[in-house]
């Protein structure tokens, strides 16, 4: 309409001037605040993005600690060895003491070795073992029988009995007599010593295999 008037009659309109300011100032208006609009939507995009990007940021995984393994404790066993000492002793036990005593024959050396209720002859290596009031000879058999105060053969007679400090033959009278840790005969022709005390069923077991049926 402006430039109509400026045409037709060359001259400007105050009314058409005002009207084009006004609309050239509300087109400024119009477009800041579309930039302004565009500008807060493209940050509310941004904003909107972060958002969904830290929602779908996967989570640490939390170190788990391996727990330490228990060592089973294995039950101790005795070795072999072990077993079989412990076993040869506990066999071993009776009244009497499981200590080794020797009968030396005074002048010549140990003939017979007491091991509780077994006896070695060492002058022929031959074990006897005493069960109850018997005396058994290794591999073999019987061989004494032992009746309170006296010893006799498994299949014969009476050989010998203790009476305080005498061994006598049953039959026969005084043979030895007994003094501390020795034995000598009547005669005094033989002498033994032993190496610890000895109870009446061993000393008559010494007895008999030491004097035999003389």
């Amino acid at each position: 309409m402006l430039f109509y008037h400026f045409n037709r009659n060359n001259k400007l309109n105050v009314l058409s001037l005002v009207f084009l300011i006004i609309g050239i100032v509300m087109f400024l208006i119009y477009l800041v605040l579309y930039l302004l609009s565009m500008n807060k939507k493209e940050e509310n995009k941004r904003e909107n993005i972060q958002l969904s990007m830290k929602k779908e940021e996967p989570k640490p995984i939390e170190e788990v600690k391996p727990q330490p393994v228990k060592k089973e404790e294995k039950p101790s066993y005795k070795t072999t060895s072990e077993h079989k000492e412990t076993t040869y002793k506990r066999s071993s036990y009776s009244i009497y003491d499981v200590d080794d005593i020797y009968v030396k024959k005074v002048g010549y050396g140990p003939i017979l070795r007491v091991t509780g209720n077994r006896i070695l002859d060492m002058r022929s290596n031959t074990y006897y073992r005493l069960q109850g009031n018997m005396l058994n000879q290794e591999d073999s058999g019987p061989i004494f029988e032992i009746n309170g105060d006296r010893i006799k053969s498994a299949f014969g007679g009476y050989l010998y009995e203790i009476s305080g400090s005498n061994i006598n033959k049953v039959f026969g009278g005084f043979y030895a007599s007994i003094s501390g840790n020795y034995i000598a005969l009547y005669d005094l022709s033989e002498k033994y010593e032993t190496t610890g005390s000895l109870n009446k069923k061993q000393l008559l077991i010494i007895a008999a295999l030491l004097f035999g049926a003389n």
